[in-house]
């Protein structure tokens, strides 16, 4: 009996995440599912501040406290091309989906997009789309960072809205 209550759990719980991605983020994770060179995972919110609490980054931590899920995703460039899509094409997905680009960010060779698909209750998916010359890093987020905290000047990254 303990066995078939863990797995209905375990179902509940893997039901649930699937879910609570967002429609570009599946799409992207789809279109790259079966390469050997693509690297995907995620972490809770829980996980991610406790990794936070660790390093010292308290101020940073506060600003994320409402932060349910955070994914990434590593695509090497070279497979945007052999599958015949694009970044920019990928920016058309987001922003069908409603994101709404925040930050335009450029250091040392490589862009960092940033967009925000505001839902109710502060759960809010946020997308970061880093593209460097030898791969592409998307980063989703559900949840709420925020702002005033994010652009207090004890931490280095800034969210405009």
């Amino acid at each position: 009996m303990k066995s078939i209550s863990l797995l209905a759990v375990v179902l509940l719980l893997a039901t649930t995440s699937l879910v609570a991605q967002s429609n570009s983020y599946q799409t992207l994770k789809h279109k790259f599912k079966d390469q050997p060179d693509v690297h995907s995972f995620s972490v809770s919110g829980w996980v991610g501040r406790l990794r936070l609490n660790m390093v010292g980054e308290h101020e940073f931590k506060k600003a994320i406290k409402d932060l349910d899920h955070v994914r990434f995703m590593v695509i090497p460039m070279v497979e945007f091309s052999e599958q015949h899509v694009s970044v920019n094409g990928f920016k058309k997905i987001l922003k069908k989906e409603s994101y709404e680009e925040l930050a335009v960010i450029r250091d040392q060779g490589g862009v960092v997009f940033i967009y925000l698909n505001e839902g109710s209750n502060n759960k809010n998916h946020y997308f970061a789309l880093v593209e460097e010359e030898n791969e592409v890093v998307a980063i989703e987020m559900k949840g709420y960072l925020d702002p005033n905290l994010l652009n207090s000047k004890n931490t280095t990254v800034a969210i405009n809205k």
